[in-house]
């Protein structure tokens, strides 16, 4: 008799114990009983001698082993178990992330040749290149490309790797594969050809750093500061840097570029840059300038200025189109009560609910939950609710007003979920020009219709939230603003804003290099990333986190506690590591019925 620590995808942390009659595969597929069922799960580790500590019931044996050898090369096998710790999420969970679906709930087994063995090479460099100049970026990478091996080119967005893909000239697009985004039947597909070695390289958004490559040469991530690399649901982690650690565990070379470098990049490798956006083409307006549009049931005005009406002017009469740009969906921001002043929180999450008009209910923008429109005040039950921080909903009808009828005016958030097809219908309604008010998202136009005008209709609403990386958030998109597409040279770009030109903003006139020098020290003396770890963590009940924050002062770590939301909190550390010990316990599986934390790690 064996026994194996078994990893079934879920939320605990720790291995469950089984006995089996023969030894299986590291990396392996097996059956085991879970509770009342039966769940997939992975070899964890193999023994021949049972577990040390005494328990008092009998060990359940695995019904059955699927795979004769592991699912996983080496290198990848070790990025899970690496990635589970470094993001306090667990390896099961990444084994969840990384696998397509149908290996975790299909016992058939699939034909796979043996993984190779971990190579003895030397590690090879770490370079950076950055450069505004897309297609600069992309003549370097085939450079790279063309003359390594297998490789791994990562981009924040699908339609970026898409375009890239058709880039490549035609002996390396014969032999690549252009990840799919999505699971299903071609995500299998890809997975089970790239784990048999067929493609020569990948191509893909963020989960293709999961890709079961034998072995990697080269690996590239495009645009590496992007927030599209960060998950926004479980398991929170970032791709990016499980790119920078699987390039360490095949010994590849590694190159992180983009536009701007991220914050630790530009600690640690001190890249520099000397492109600087043309003056006539970046216009600074200051609000107090501006006069207020209404909107009913809103107490706030929308901030509009003659600048922003008569650039959106020239640029319709060039025939191109203009983009509003508001990071803030819904009619408004938030609802409040009149009699006490206190907004309509989520009550998952406690973040305050935007309100949407068109459908006649509230949205959470933290955790997406929807709820329907109050009638009354949920804490005074006061019936005088009004809106506050007018959104895009209210922005719409003054463009469509500047459009006249004469050329489209588009909300994008109509598009929000469009296909290959709507995206060209799109493009071809704005053919002849036009008005979009949309998001931040609302950039990856640049990339298909020609974009002379962007507006940013209050460039400072995300620099007032209290996250300690909004400056960088908004500094890289009102940068890529300035460079994205291909007619760039000729866009006007404006910055509506309380202090024009001051503070973060001097950096989108001097360059990413002024913006980092002075932001770092900032981050410096306050010990924020990239000199520590911010971990933001949602304790599954009040009780939870009591005692995780006691844990963490025994252990001399002095959690914030903002007490709104109430069962969030944050903790800085130097490393990690020093928070296992002290979560564990809370992600047992033991922890089932009350539920888990939820654990983000911010690195840069």
């Amino acid at each position: 008799m064996f026994y194996c620590d078994v990893l079934v995808p879920g939320p605990w942390w720790h291995g469950l114990t089984y006995s089996v009659e023969s030894p299986a595969a590291i990396g392996a597929r097996v059956v085991v009983p879970l509770g009342r069922g039966e769940r997939i799960g992975f070899v964890r580790r193999m023994d021949e001698h049972p577990p040390e500590k005494e328990t008092s019931f009998t060990l359940r044996a695995v019904k059955s082993v699927i795979d004769e050898i592991s699912l996983f090369p080496p290198a990848l096998w070790d990025l899970f178990e690496w990635g589970g710790g470094a993001f306090l999420c667990g390896a099961g969970e990444l084994l969840r992330l990384g696998t397509p679906s149908s290996l975790l709930s299909s016992a058939d087994p699939v034909l796979l040749p043996q993984p190779l063995d971990a190579r003895e090479v030397p590690r090879k460099e770490e370079r950076f290149f950055y450069s505004c100049d897309l297609k600069e970026r992309w003549r370097i990478y085939l450079e790279l490309l063309e003359h390594d091996g297998p490789f791994l080119v990562l981009f924040p967005e699908q339609s970026l790797a898409g375009a890239f893909w058709k880039y490549l000239p035609e002996n390396l697009k014969e032999t690549s594969i252009l990840w799919p985004p999505q699971g299903g039947k071609k995500l299998l597909s890809a997975w089970i050809a790239a784990r048999r070695n067929t493609p020569q390289g990948i191509i893909g958004g963020p989960g293709a750093v999961f890709a079961p490559l034998q072995r990697i040469e080269t690996i590239i991530v495009d645009e590496e500061s992007s927030g599209a690399y960060r998950s926004y649901k479980k398991p929170l982690i970032n791709a990016r840097t499980l790119a920078g650690k699987r390039a360490r565990l095949e010994n590849a070379m590694l190159m992180l570029s983009g536009r701007v470098p991220s914050s630790r990049i530009y600690l640690r490798g001190k890249p520099k840059s000397s492109e600087r956006p043309p003056r006539e083409k970046l216009r600074f307006v200051d609000l107090r300038d501006a006069f207020s549009a209404t909107s009913q049931g809103v107490a706030d005005g929308l901030p509009l200025t003659n600048t922003l009406f008569s650039e959106t002017q020239l640029c319709l009469d060039s025939g191109k189109t203009a983009l509003w740009l508001l990071d803030r969906k819904g009619y408004a921001g938030e609802i409040a009560c009149e009699d006490c002043g206190n907004a309509a929180r989520c009550p998952q999450c406690g973040t305050a609910m935007a309100w949407e008009e068109k459908y006649s209910r509230l949205r959470c923008p933290g955790c997406a939950s929807i709820r329907p429109l109050p009638e009354v005040c949920p804490m005074c039950r006061g019936h005088l609710l009004i809106g506050k921080r007018p959104g895009l909903e209210a922005l719409f009808p003054v463009a469509q007003s500047i459009a006249y009828g004469k050329q489209p005016a588009v909300f994008l958030e109509e598009y929000k979920s469009a296909g290959k097809a709507a995206l060209r219908s799109l493009s071809e309604r704005l053919s002849s020009g036009g008005i979009v008010v949309g998001t931040r998202a609302a950039l990856a136009l640049c990339d298909i219709v020609s974009t002379g005008f962007i507006g940013w209709i209050d460039v400072d609403a995300d620099v007032r939230s209290i996250a300690y990386q909004a400056k960088f958030t908004v500094f890289s998109m009102v940068w890529e603003s300035l460079w994205r597409g291909d007619d760039h040279a000729e866009r006007v770009v404006l910055l509506q804003s309380r202090r024009p030109g001051t503070g973060w903003q001097k950096g989108i006139a001097r360059g990413w290099g002024s913006f980092w020098s002075h932001e770092l020290q900032e981050r410096k003396e306050l010990g924020l990333p990239p000199f520590s770890y911010l971990l933001e963590i949602k304790a599954p009940t009040l009780r939870h986190k009591a005692e995780m924050i006691s844990r963490m002062e025994e252990h001399n770590l002095y959690p914030m506690d903002p007490g709104d939301p109430p069962l969030h909190f944050w903790v800085t550390v130097r490393s990690v590591s020093v928070l296992h010990e002290i979560l564990a316990p809370f992600f047992s599986i033991g922890c089932s019925r009350d539920g888990f934390p939820e654990v983000t790690v911010w690195i840069d």
